[in-house]
């Protein structure tokens, strides 16, 4: 694959895209395991290998109410500034090239717009490329280590009684 690669992946009538290279798989969703305290675009928390992961909404992020988890919903991991995440999907698209000439900063169309790289055109559409490392801010950052680890002690406290 080349770098100019991408996951399509879409959250309600959206299309996001995914650099390829910075998507570690893709799978079908689990039910999430809610962390109290986490800021509000995590949805809870997966078990995956012994590793505690993330997950993240976009609805909220583009106007909408995320919903619970349907069997058709895909997870697609990823790494957020170091931290494997997952953002929770609709559908999962193809694998397609986006040239550089069809796509725009996002900041060039929407200045001081966060969580997006780009805008890309692709036939009829316009696609969405996220940026991995815009989901949390610091603050959300802090929170969501703070809320994790909340959890963990309380499991702790749990097994030990």
């Amino acid at each position: 694959m080349t770098n100019n690669e991408y996951v399509i992946f879409e959250v309600d009538s959206c299309k996001f895209a995914l650099p390829s290279d910075a998507v570690d798989r893709v799978e079908r969703a689990v039910m999430l395991t809610p962390v109290p305290d986490a800021p509000a675009p995590v949805l809870g928390v997966v078990n995956r290998g012994g590793e505690v992961i993330p997950v993240l909404g976009l609805r909220g992020r583009i106007g909408g109410e995320e919903r619970d988890i349907i069997l058709s919903d895909r997870l697609v991991f990823s790494t957020a500034n170091g931290r494997p995440m997952a953002l929770l999907a609709d559908r999962i698209g193809d694998v397609v090239g986006i040239d550089s000439d069809v796509a725009r900063d996002a900041d060039e169309i929407w200045p001081g717009i966060s969580l997006l790289k780009s805008f890309a055109g692709l036939g009829a559409d316009v696609v969405l490329v996220q940026d991995m490392s815009e989901l949390l801010d610091p603050d959300q950052e802090r929170s969501l280590l703070a809320a994790i680890a909340a959890m963990s002690e309380e499991e702790d406290v749990a097994v030990d009684e």
